[in-house]
């Protein structure tokens, strides 16, 4: 028995899933899947090149991720990591204390680690993964070593009611308090309030460019051109020159009735 089961006399909240919530039958199917997948405790990881796609394509998730763990940083005065992954329970980013993320270095985890079943075997991003549960694992409950003395619990990130990502928050530390289930749910539902605010938002603008019977083209520009974004920048993630960008601006000023960016902004804003 580790250090933490020895100390650990919490209630957890209903809203938050156990190991032992599961029948033992699956949660030996679980363990079996690390089993015929892991020959190392090296945890998959994907090439640098999809990594770099999945940055880019999860990038405003990242910026909303990062400020609002960012936030309470300063207020946790014990060690602790947060992760980010996305649905397929890849890393995308991990935040906390140096020395952490230097103890996760032998285990090969990183941006770009999967955590998923077969990779890391039970954890609790693995089985949020699995189950779409708030997740609580203890101690020994993790198949790897490294995680053996910590308390993880993940939740999933949703948006209208659909699962986008996952976070994770680990302390390597013997107690626990009932006050962590509140921080990491409010943090979850801080990140899913700004992402369902500008969902709407762009709901919202997407409607108005359809009055004014913009092309899918010409949205996808007027999009990024109220994003105060240049030509070069639009041209560089459309596939288009900036000469075409140019053309597509003048084609939305005149559908829009407008002269200028400012006027532009204004009318959508």
């Amino acid at each position: 028995m580790s250090i933490i089961e020895k100390n650990l006399t919490i209630a957890i909240p209903q809203n938050w899933s156990c190991i032992s919530d599961f029948p033992p039958k699956q949660s030996m199917k679980w363990r079996e899947v690390y089993k015929k997948n892991a020959n190392t405790e090296a945890v998959h990881q994907i090439p640098k090149i999809e990594l770099k796609e999945r940055l880019q394509r999860n990038k405003r998730l990242l910026k909303i991720f990062r400020f609002n763990t960012g936030r309470v940083q300063e207020q946790l005065f014990y060690s602790h990591l947060f992760f980010l992954t996305d649905l397929e329970g890849i890393l995308l980013d991990l935040i906390g204390e140096e020395t952490l993320h230097n103890g996760l270095k032998p285990l090969e985890v990183g941006l770009g680690s999967s955590m998923a079943l077969d990779s890391g075997g039970i954890n609790a991003i693995s089985i949020a993964l699995e189950t779409g549960h708030n997740v609580f694992l203890k101690g020994d409950e993790h198949q790897l070593l490294f995680f053996k003395d910590w308390l993880c619990l993940c939740c999933p990130i949703k948006v209208q009611g659909d699962i986008i990502a996952y976070m994770n928050f680990s302390r390597s530390t013997p107690f626990i308090y009932d006050s962590i289930f509140a921080l990491v749910s409010s943090i979850v539902s801080s990140i899913e309030l700004e992402l369902e605010k500008e969902l709407s938002n762009n709901q919202r603008v997407q409607a108005l460019f359809n009055t004014y019977s913009l092309t899918n083209r010409e949205c996808e520009v007027a999009a990024l051109w109220l994003q105060n974004k240049g030509a070069l920048f639009i041209s560089e993630q459309l596939g288009i020159t900036e000469g075409t960008v140019r053309n597509f601006v003048k084609k939305i000023y005149t559908k829009c009735t407008v002269n200028d960016r400012g006027s532009f902004m204004k009318k959508f804003h």
